[in-house]
């Protein structure tokens, strides 16, 4: 979230960061991931003050999602479902780089449940890059960064309007893909902002 500070300095962020999670979701661990959240919104409520909590983690479904929501006793968003939203308003051919595995099918359901809600058809077009995930986590931020351009061109390749990037991770990427596939690229990171302020009355 090191952008808000710049683009919203009215917000005062704090980052409770656990990335022993994606383990819990590699192994399809969905209850004990849900718990381990649960705990994170808590410390964030009520020793941090926060009265907010965006979940970072393109991995959460709709279930554990409103689970969380029913406990929170705070607003929860899911920093991705603007972005959907955004990408499906823009185009219908969409291209969606995943380097997470378990988190392909949830940005589908995503998109279209985002167009469902405007009545919209849709195309999803996919390139999953787990050894990108795999490169940024051992610190190779150069190779995490082809893997994906080369990724987004065959996307584009293939006919996508507008391109999604599935985790919060690539968002430094938004601006030279843009320049380098000449379409619109989506981070949830920028398309998020607007959901928080909305929700807190900034906006």
């Amino acid at each position: 979230m090191r952008h808000y500070p710049r683009a919203a300095p009215e917000l005062e962020i704090t980052n409770l960061l656990d990335d022993g999670i994606m383990k819990l979701f590699a192994r399809g661990d969905t209850g004990p991931a849900t718990g381990r959240l649960g705990e994170m919104i808590a410390t964030g409520r009520d020793l941090y003050g926060g009265e907010l909590a965006l979940l970072c983690c393109s991995a959460v479904t709709a279930p554990m999602l409103e689970e969380l929501r029913s406990t929170a006793g705070i607003p929860v968003l899911k920093i991705d479902i603007p972005m959907a939203r955004e990408a499906v308003r823009s185009a219908s051919r969409i291209g969606v780089i995943v380097t997470f595995p378990p988190t392909q099918a949830i940005t589908h359901a995503l998109l279209e449940d985002a167009a469902a809600e405007t009545g919209k058809s849709i195309e999803i077009l996919d390139e999953l890059e787990p050894l990108a995930v795999e490169a940024i986590l051992g610190g190779d931020r150069e190779t995490h960064d082809v893997i994906l351009t080369q990724a987004g061109e065959r996307l584009t390749a293939k006919g996508a309007e507008v391109i999604v990037l599935a985790q919060v991770s690539m968002a430094h990427l938004v601006e030279p893909l843009q320049r380098a596939l000449n379409v619109p690229v989506f981070s949830s990171l920028e398309t998020s902002l607007v959901a928080v302020k909305r929700e807190l009355g900034l906006a």
